[in-house]
């Protein structure tokens, strides 16, 4: 299955209540990691308004070729380790040195 697949899948959870469909698919070093749905609409788009669901990919129960059946329980901590720290402290340049007066 391809992540253009995924994309505008309608997403249900366990009792059958839709949620929305897919608009975006989050990745990290090659795998799922999340999914995004809600209206995802061209104009929430242009305004930067968000108002969709993620979902992790652990949440993901079923997937057929016309919906995906997630479980909004949090999910079960799994073995894997963190990939590293998220913070992007550090990641500045030094800036230059300041001119004497």
């Amino acid at each position: 299955m391809r992540l253009s697949d995924l994309r505008d899948k309608i997403v249900r959870d366990l009792d059958g209540k839709k949620l929305g469909r897919i608009h975006e698919v989050h990745c990290e070093e090659g795998r799922i990691t999340a999914l995004m749905c809600g209206s995802g609409s061209l104009v929430e788009r242009w305004t930067g308004k968000t108002k969709g669901l993620r979902i992790s990919w652990e949440s993901v129960r079923k997937m057929d070729e016309r919906q995906i059946v997630v479980s909004l329980e949090a999910p079960k901590k799994s073995a894997r380790k963190p990939s590293g720290p998220r913070s992007r402290q550090g990641t500045r340049r030094p800036s230059a040195p300041r001119s004497k007066r």
